[in-house]
């Protein structure tokens, strides 16, 4: 369920902030450095996001694109490329295991680390 983060606009809007939580979530430096990537990849594709992270997994919440911001429109072609990244991690790294689920309006990617 989404409710198991509060989602904070300005948060989505900082990708500084959103970086220090995955810098800081005490996971691999591998598996740092890809979320990093990620985060990129979603703040240049113009969309609000946050990031949870719980032990071995990274819950990402795609909230909106830019300049919609409005809770569930997101853009098809931003949203395509934030996929297209994820599928080209996952298909590198063997260690993880992703899938997406859509709740209350939120684009939910869970990105399992298997250790």
């Amino acid at each position: 369920m989404v409710n198991i983060v509060d989602i904070d606009i300005e948060q989505c809007r900082e990708n500084d902030k959103i970086k220090n939580i995955i810098s800081t979530s005490g996971l691999p430096i591998k598996h740092i450095k890809l979320l990093l990537r990620l985060s990129d990849t979603i703040y240049i594709n113009a969309i609000n996001y946050n990031v949870l992270v719980n032990e071995n997994q990274v819950i990402i919440l795609l909230i909106s694109s830019k300049p919609d911001n409005i809770t569930g429109i997101l853009h098809t072609y931003s949203i395509t490329n934030v996929l297209y990244k994820i599928r080209d991690m996952e298909k590198e790294h063997d260690d993880l295991n992703t899938y997406c689920e859509v709740e209350d309006n939120i684009f939910k990617i869970i990105i399992n680390i298997n250790p």
